[in-house]
This record gives structure tokens, sequence and C-alpha cells, in this order.
């Protein structure tokens, strides 16, 4: 008799529910441009649907017509409203959806109630579906999770027809690669099961795709008259064409901006986690249902590798880590080291040697040519390289050695993307510093004005500009503290004298100060210079011992280009 759920979970779940929806309403923003792209044909599409068009006929767009009719029923929803579809479409449908899911396949697996918070948290905050058809993942899991009503006898058999039909409605790349997962799964994750039966479900979800794709031919086809091959190229197939441009997985150049790649330079390590050898082998047959379901999602990135698509296929993923955790503790009794032998052979040595090279190869293999390679043959190679492992955990091998040889591998890529990224972003910093670039507008102007003369005061809080320009400071004082005007008196005496030949003004003087006071007193302005691209005005002064100079304003346009008149007179 399985264990009831009980009350702490139930509370648990009800309190996801409220955080989710409340998190989806207060970080959505408002629309201050009109929708435009993808986002803006959707929007209008899903219009025209709602309104009686046809999906495909009218449309030419590639999506099925169950993705359109959910879409227009959103647009209704929201009585056209765009915020509130956006709302609906990317967020409440999406992401808020996901987590409540992800929450109950916890709560039907019975796992802690920290557990079932950390999935929900997980899809939240890193796994964050981009729209409404991004949570049929989730659903596909929820309804196909081992164990339950839904998963034994008689029912098992239809339902695994009737979801793989109805998701081939709302999109046929989602429905053939979960349909995939769920079959890999019953030949290879179920092991216990007698053949027979898992033969059977396999059959069931073939012929679910099957009659998914039948009626969907027969409904354009007697309804509308569109012919297999146009169908073919609008929904099937035809898609397929553009998938080169865009593989091959960004190991070591993950994009330096944005805080959504950090997902990008870890997926692959997270992804490959579950299936190491030990841990497959003390993985629950839901952790390996949601895993494999996850493993063939990673389709979907590594066709366009991004933030975008791997936060959007990565709920499932995270919630299989954590279904491996809880199972780890569950199954804690069985997890022990080996024990330290007397004496070691060669021979133990030299399998202990080829299994920690073995993991380490298939590990590597699945990174390059499964996440690398610049073709759909990837996705495929990656699955392969998995199911051999899988296969492999079954046989009496040294599974720790393996294991151990495999999470070496593992850990290195996210390391050394980490430190590739950090070494990309001080490059880049480099480039881009503020006062390097200034440095370099007002280099010319400044060495004319000091005549030569390394000295000069800079006036605002932009001390980088001394080592920027390889000037030094003929004060002992620098201004960035707030009682700077304790120093009045000798930095005056100092600027009257001729011991400060020029100031370099980054900020506005406050009007009648005393630094504006001995300023004006005793120096020229000798040169102003404006930096179009940050709207950056320099102002060079120089003491009245360094005339006569000429006086300038100069203009430094974004492309380099400079321009100078004379300097008006106040």
């Amino acid at each position: 008799m399985r264990e009831p759920i009980g009350l702490v979970r139930w509370a648990t779940f009800a309190v996801i529910v409220v955080v989710a929806v409340v998190r989806a309403a207060y970080t959505l923003t408002a629309q201050m441009e009109p929708l435009t792209g993808d986002r803006g044909a959707q929007y209008y599409l899903g219009k025209l649907t709602a309104e009686g068009a046809i999906p495909l006929v009218d449309f030419q767009h590639g999506w099925n017509a169950g993705s359109w009719w959910v879409n227009s029923l959103v647009y209704r929803l929201a009585g056209g409203d765009p915020l509130w579809w956006e709302f609906l479409l990317g967020r409440f449908f999406a992401v808020t959806l996901s987590a409540v899911l992800v929450a109950a396949i916890g709560l039907r697996r019975r796992v802690h109630p920290a557990a079932m918070a950390a999935m929900a948290l997980a899809v939240l905050a890193l796994a964050s579906p981009a729209q409404v058809k991004y949570v049929l993942p989730v659903v596909f899991a929820f309804l196909l999770l081992p164990g339950g009503r839904l998963d034994s006898g008689r029912w098992g058999l239809v339902v695994r027809m009737l979801v793989p039909a109805a998701l081939f409605w709302q999109h046929v790349e989602l429905a053939i690669l979960l349909t995939g997962a769920a079959g890999l799964y019953e030949l290879i994750g179920r092991e216990k099961a007698p053949m027979r039966d898992r033969l059977a479900r396999c059959v069931a979800l073939a012929v679910g795709i099957l009659a998914g794709f039948v009626s969907e031919v027969l409904f354009y086809r007697i309804g509308y008259g569109m012919s297999l091959g146009e169908l073919n190229r609008q929904v099937i197939l035809g898609q397929t064409q553009q998938f080169p441009k865009h593989f091959g997985w960004p190991f070591f150049d993950v994009p330096s901006d944005g805080e959504g790649y950090l997902i990008v330079a870890v997926y692959p390590f997270l992804l490959l986690l579950i299936f190491v050898p030990v841990v497959w082998r003390l993985a629950s047959e839901p952790t390996r249902f949601l895993a494999l379901c996850a493993l063939l999602l990673a389709t979907v990135p590594i066709r366009r590798p991004g933030p975008g698509h791997t936060e959007t296929v990565s709920a499932l993923l995270f919630a299989a880590l954590i279904f491996v955790l809880c199972d780890v503790y569950d199954r804690r009794e069985q997890v022990a080291l080996p024990s330290r032998p007397t004496s070691v052979t060669g021979r133990q040595v030299v399998t202990a040697i080829v299994g920690f090279a073995a993991g380490a190869v298939w590990v590597g293999a699945a990174l390059v040519l499964g996440f690398g390679a610049h073709s759909l043959i990837g996705p495929v190679i990656l699955v392969l390289v998995v199911g051999v492992m899988m296969i492999g955990t079954r046989l009496p091998a040294r599974l720790i050695a393996v294991s151990a040889g495999a999470c070496l591998v593992l850990a290195a890529v996210p390391l050394a993307s980490a430190v590739e990224r950090v070494d990309d972003l001080s490059r880049d910093s480099r480039q881009i510093e503020a006062a390097d670039a200034w440095a370099y507008a007002v280099r010319p102007e400044m060495t004319r004005c000091l005549k030569g003369g390394r000295t000069a005061f800079v006036l605002g809080n932009q001390l980088s500009m001394y080592d920027a320009l390889d000037i030094e400071n003929p004060t002992p004082f620098y201004l960035f503290h707030y009682d700077f005007g304790r120093n009045q008196e000798q930095l005056t005496a100092m600027m009257e004298s001729g011991e400060v030949p020029a100031v370099l003004q980054m900020t506005a003087m406050t009007p009648g100060g005393w630094v504006e006071a001995a300023i004006e007193k005793g120096y020229e302005p000798c040169a102003e210079v404006w930096i179009a691209k940050d709207r950056q005005r320099i102002r060079i002064w120089a003491h009245r011992s360094l005339a006569p100079f000429e006086k300038r304003s100069v203009t430094v346009e974004p492309d380099g280009t400079r321009t100078s008149v004379p300097l008006p007179t106040p």
C-alpha cells in the first residue's frame, strides 16, 4: 500500500500554486512597444483563429492546428488585450503551469515537501518555458509518469495511444521526441517489467503517433482539400530544412552578456550527470522516465543553442535531478564505497584504468559528437551514446571507475567554460573601459595644454583617469570624500602658485564653490572635449603661467572622427 500524500504535502502544494501565480503577475512588465516579431505574429494569428480562420490553410506558418486553437482560446480569455494575452500565453499557461505540474509530479511520488518546493522553484527561477507549447512536455510527463492508475492495466495502453496522438496535433516535433523518450524508457529504463509488457507499450506509443498523423491528414484532406505533400511541407518534415544553420553547442564560447547563459554552460553537465552509471543504477523508474524525456528534448536547445531554448525545455531536467537526490536519500543504505582491499593485483589496476578511460571516452563522445555536431545527427548520436551506457550499466563492470572517469570529464567542461567566460569578460571590459575610451578622446588635447608636462589634477571621482592618461597628481589630495573642503586652504595655495599646471574637470562644479573660485582665479579653459558616444563633456583648465595656448572645443564622434572649433569666449 502506498504512503498517503498527507496534509503537509497538500499544504506545500497549495503554497506553491499561490507563489507561482503571484510571481507570474509581479514579474510581468508593461508593454511599452507594440508586439512585433514572433510574438506579434502569434498574437495576430491567434486573433484570426479566434475569429474563425483555419490554421495552416490560411496562415502558412508551420504550426499544428491544435496550437493555434489553444492560442485562440488564450486570446479569447484575454479579451483581445495584448498584455493579458502575454500573461496567459507566456506566464500563466507556461511558467506557472509548468511549476505547478512539476510540483504535482512530486506530489504523486510522495517526495518530501522541501523537494516539491525545490522542483517548483527550479522551474520558476531557472527553467522558464517561453510559452504555452513548452508546457506540453511537462503535461506529457505528468500523464505518463510511471506509477499510479494511468500506468497500470488496460489504462496504460490506452493512455499511451491517446497522449501521443493528442500531442501530435499540438506540436509534431515535441510529440515525436517525447514519444521516443517514452519508448526508450520502456526498452532500456524499465528493467523489472516483463519484455512482452514493455513491447506492448512501445507499440501503443507508435500507434498513438500514427493515429495523430492519420487523423490530421484526413482532417485537412476531407475538410479543406490539403494534400499530404503540402501538410508535410508545413507541419512535419518541411521545417527540418532549416536545422543545419543552428547546430553546435558553444562549450567555450558562451556569450558573456546576460545571466541566462549560465544554463547554457551547465546544461550538458546537468543532463549527462543523471546517466553516469552509479547514478543511473540508483535512479527509480519515475526518475529514469523524466531523465529520458529531458534527454530527447535536448534536440531543441542543441538545434538552437541559447538561454531561450535551453531554459524552456529544462523543467523536466531539474525535476529529474531533484528526483535523483530523493532516490539517493531513499536508497542511501545501498550506497557504500568499496572497502579498501588488502592487496591490489595488476589486473585490478588495469581494469580500473580501463573503466576510468571508458567513462571519460563515453562522456567525451556524448559532448563532442552529441552536442558539438553541426547536424541533426548530433542529437541522434547523443541518444545512442547514452543508450549504450545505460545498457552497459547492467553488466557486472567496474561502475565506480567508469563513473569516476565520466564525472571528471563532466566537471571539467563547466569549470573550463567558467574560466573562459571570466577571461572573455576581462577582455571585453578592457576593450570598453570608460576611462580608456575617454582618455583616448582627451589625450591629444591634454598633451597640447600641458605642453609636454605630465601633472594634472582630476576634478571628480574618476581616479582611473590618472592611469589612463599616464599623468601624475601634483597634490596629496583626491576628490573622493565628502569632507574634501578641509583641504581648501592648502590646495588653493598650490593652485594659485602654479604647482597644479592643469585641472581635468570631469563633472560640473558647484556654482560659487571654493574649487570653482580657485580655478576661475588662476586658470583659463584650454580645451573642452565632447564625447558623443557617451555624452560626456570634459574640460581642461590650464594655469595662466602656461599661456599663451589655443583655446578650442573638440567633438569626438562614435566612429572616432574629431572636429574642432575655437572655444567660445564666456
